[in-house]
């Protein structure tokens, strides 16, 4: 049996967790947290899931591992496609477990498509294509869990939308119950000394139902929302009695990490910052007829988000779903609406992409069509920007963005130059600032609608059992602090190239911590995403609403 244990809850969050347990609700989790010691977690800058899981994996900030955001530009190209595991620097926790001798069973971690060999086994997890046989290591496993417990299902497919909120729930349910199935299955066959298993449900019911469960919301309907108030916490508890029965297993002398990459909250507007960027001029598009003529569409409002809102209306919301299934949607939006394809790049100096908040510069050397010279000209625009994001309001007319940064001030490592030039966080996070490569709306601002809830800076961490001491409550645990911790716990050295530290303060012994050696290194060599594949990312990507 595993002697630590490391469980996900994708996007949970104290704010639910508190008042679930202090009802009595979550007593698997209630226990952990009265055994052991439990803290807020900040995550990365942006909370994003493929920043945030990449640096739990390497103990690493975004600057060094690489990866910061769901989409990244291809190279030579102002296309956006999907990152995977193949983009990623930085040796993850369980390739230095398994380097020490250790074995590893990995299951459901986000990011880490396409699987790579590991001193164990690997499922990956979340921007894993749909129904690619490609998703284990070694490859037969997927067939051996087929025959064992039947459909393994890495993320569940069903979305929230009116109408189909059993569906929904029933859904989640069952992908969570069949995961841990799995889980078993593996503790049972497959001797471990470290065991990982992501739930990525907490995230996506809180996507689908915070509007349900926040009677402040402005989705909120009370006679709409009173079947499923309670949506959320059915999940929780449903993952708390899967937790009860998986950890039943685990023995006196393993300890349990309970932790989540982001916390969650409501959304109340979306921010279209390529809208703004070409509002003050920033970002040009082209003088050709065609472009001319689909920014003439846009700005009347003819728009994917006005379209889509017409077919939700006649009943025909999974339209967009079947033609990203052909292939075609993407396409189709490309050649009918305004897109990055209708930039005039040669006079453009900004430009977004992201789901949070991340503003590029045009940058001479850098980008294929580069116009902005480093050096003066360079700061001077990351100057004039900041000052114009800070100006922005919402339409109380306090001030939209809370924290905004050159990314040097949070970011170091090899791929500082290809990082977000400039990074902000919402006021509260309650506003998604959506920069990707449609033009979703004609709006710089607009209530948010389709998704209710987004990520927040703060995620959970609870550790308890062997090697844990019961102190309760505690403060200052960063997401990038988890790696090093579980190696120390295991009692291997910590690589000294790693941004986070040991958790000194929460360890029933005084080891001194180790240092040594580096996590340098790609994780995997192995090719990415075909056509299909990437398709397949981005609908569901679009589903979740990370992007427009």
């Amino acid at each position: 049996m595993a002697k630590l244990f490391c469980i996900g809850l994708d996007g949970a969050t104290f704010d639910l967790i508190k008042p679930f347990v202090a009802q009595g609700k979550l007593p698997t989790i209630q226990t952990l947290m009265e055994r052991g010691a439990w803290s807020e977690l900040r995550s990365t800058v942006p909370p994003v899931t493929a920043s945030a899981w990449s640096s739990f994996m390497t103990g690493k900030n975004p600057g060094a591992h690489g990866l910061f955001d769901f989409m990244r530009r291809r190279e030579n190209s102002y296309d956006l496609v999907p990152v995977s595991a193949r983009e990623r620097d930085g040796k993850a926790v369980w390739d230095l477990i398994g380097e020490a001798g250790k074995r590893v069973i990995v299951m459901n971690v986000p990011v880490t498509w396409p699987p790579s060999p590991v001193n164990g086994v690997l499922i990956t997890g979340m921007l894993t294509p749909r129904d690619t046989p490609n998703y284990t290591y070694p490859p037969e496993l997927a067939a051996e869990l087929r025959a064992a417990i039947g459909e393994y299902i890495i993320y569940s497919d069903e979305v929230y939308s009116q109408g189909r909120g059993d569906a929904f729930l029933r859904a989640l349910k069952h992908s969570a119950e069949q995961r841990v199935r799995a889980a078993e299955y593996l503790l049972e066959h497959y001797p471990a000394d470290f065991f990982m298993l992501v739930f990525p449900e907490t995230d996506t019911v809180s996507h689908g139902l915070w509007w349900a469960y926040d009677a402040t919301h402005h989705e909120h309907d009370a006679a709409r929302a009173a079947k499923f108030r309670d949506g959320i916490l059915e999940i929780y508890q449903h993952i708390d009695a899967l937790l009860g029965h998986l950890l039943a297993r685990v023995e006196s002398s393993a300890t349990v990490i309970l932790m989540s990459d982001h916390g969650h909250g409501p959304v109340r507007h979306f921010l279209y910052v390529n809208n703004f960027l070409a509002q003050r001029g920033y970002l040009r598009f082209k003088p050709n007829l065609t472009s001319q003529l689909k920014r003439a569409a846009f700005q009347l409002g003819l728009t994917p988000r006005f379209v889509y809102g017409i077919l939700l209306a006649i009943g025909l919301g999974k339209l967009r779903r079947t033609l990203d299934k052909r292939r075609a949607g993407r396409g189709l939006l490309k050649r009918f609406f305004l897109s990055f394809s209708d930039v005039d790049w040669s006079r453009t100096r900004a430009y977004s992409i992201g789901y949070i908040g991340e503003v590029h510069i045009n940058l001479q050397g850098r980008e294929p069509q580069g116009i902005v010279a480093r050096g003066d000209e360079y700061e001077r625009l990351r100057d004039q920007l900041i000052a114009d994001l800070r100006a922005l309001t919402l339409p109380d007319g306090t001030p939209l963005i809370e924290h905004i940064w050159k990314k040097e001030e949070i970011y170091h490592g090899a791929h500082l130059d290809a990082a977000p030039d400039i990074l902000f966080l919402p006021r509260h996070l309650e506003t998604i600032a959506f920069g990707d490569f449609e033009f979703g709306s004609n709006k710089v601002l607009e209530k948010s609608f389709g998704v209710s809830s987004s990520h927040r800076m703060n995620g959970i961490f609870i550790a308890s059992g062997a090697g844990i001491r019961n102190i309760g409550e505690f403060r200052g645990v960063q997401l990038i602090d988890l790696a090093p911790t579980i190696l120390h716990l295991l009692g291997l050295t910590v690589p000294s190239d790693v941004d986070g530290r040991v958790l000194t303060e929460i360890l029933a012994d005084a080891r001194t911590v180790e240092y040594g050696g580096t996590s340098e290194g790609r994780a995997t060599t192995s090719a990415g995403y075909t056509e299909e594949e990437e398709q397949e990312v981005l609908e569901r990507l679009a589903d979740l609403g990370y992007i427009s």
